[in-house]
């Protein structure tokens, strides 16, 4: 059977999604391909290069170390050392270089086409607005491009000339080429707090939640995306403007996509919440200070799921649809 993961980006909850892919490998869903954005891009590679249960709760060793925190959220100490270069006309708050170190330690591979599974990043062209999905090139540059939030990190220029950045500008859940591909099944894996990939009725996220993704609903109080303290700089207001017209672009993008047979979206974080599974939400995409919750959340969401027949488990389109 051919069975693809989709991942999709969402900053600290990538270790709710590396807990969910713990427990998948463990049931024995290896993937046959994969596709992600940002940090489900890394995610991906990090597991594509070996599929193993070995490597797979290497991924959580990753979530849980704290250079992985420091890297992914730097501390206001780090933006201060950052700030003269802003100052200078930079093109970016932070330096790429850190970055890029961890992620040679991670991908074990001169090209994307050498990893063990087929791997397809998401960028996006800068010059032409698009989204760009690379099978190939060289990881690192790959990567760093598709985790580059316009403002924290540069633009990357890639080997077709054009510069690139995150993913998730207009494409955080890569789904299309998933679909576009021959894969029997394809596993959708979106970590945002405000997920993209919600279905009315379906996901705490949305309004009347008849279940969590399949899982129980065990809270009567509404699931409300936390925002991240109100923004008092310039950065934060244009990081919290961005978030929103990401999520706008990016729900009209996965919509139709999600009705397709094949598509099977297991629980978000929201849905982890209401049903019992996660005591505290982050407070935003870079609250490292929940890693363990969500790792754990993300596997007993993931082991749930499973159980309650999340894999044969399809909704009428019309349910998908909300209608």
């Amino acid at each position: 059977m051919a069975l693809t993961f989709v991942l999709g980006g969402g900053g600290a909850m990538g270790a709710f999604q590396a807990g969910a892919l713990l427990e998948l490998v463990y049931a024995g869903l290896i993937p046959t391909a994969m596709v992600g954005c940002s940090v489900g891009a890394l995610n991906a590679a990090f597991l594509a290069g070996d599929p193993s249960p070995s490597r797979a709760r290497e991924l959580i060793g990753f979530w849980r170390d704290s250079q992985t925190h420091a890297v992914l959220s730097p501390s206001p100490m780090a933006r201060m050392k950052a700030f003269p270069g802003l100052l200078r006309s930079a093109d970016a708050l932070l330096d790429r270089r850190p970055l890029q170190a961890m992620l040679s330690r991670c991908v074990h591979a001169h090209d994307l086409s050498e990893l063990a599974i087929p791997l397809t990043v998401t960028t996006t062209c800068l010059d032409c607005g698009a989204a760009v999905f690379h099978r190939s090139g060289p990881p690192g540059e790959v990567l760093m491009a598709s985790c580059a939030l316009p403002g924290l990190l540069p633009p990357v220029r890639l080997s077709d000339g054009h510069d690139h950045v995150d993913g998730g500008v207009v494409c955080g859940v890569p789904l299309a080429p998933a679909l576009a591909a021959d894969a029997d099944l394809i596993l959708v894996l979106d970590a945002g707090l405000d997920p993209v990939t919600g279905v009315a009725g379906t996901c705490a996220a949305l309004p009347d939640p008849r279940s969590a993704c399949g899982l129980p609903v065990d809270s009567d109080l509404p699931y409300a995306a936390p925002a991240e303290s109100a923004p008092t700089r310039v950065l934060d207001v244009v990081l919290r403007s961005f978030a929103v017209a990401r999520a706008v672009a990016n729900r009209a993008a996965v919509a139709d996509g999600l009705a397709d047979p094949r598509v099977r979206v297991l629980p978000h974080v929201a849905d982890a919440w209401a049903a019992g599974l996660l005591p505290r939400l982050p407070t935003g995409p870079r609250d490292f200070a929940k890693t363990d919750d969500l790792i754990d959340a993300g596997r007993a969401a993931a082991t749930g799921w499973l159980a309650a027949g999340g894999l044969e488990a399809r909704p009428t389109a019309q349910e998908w649809r909300g209608a």
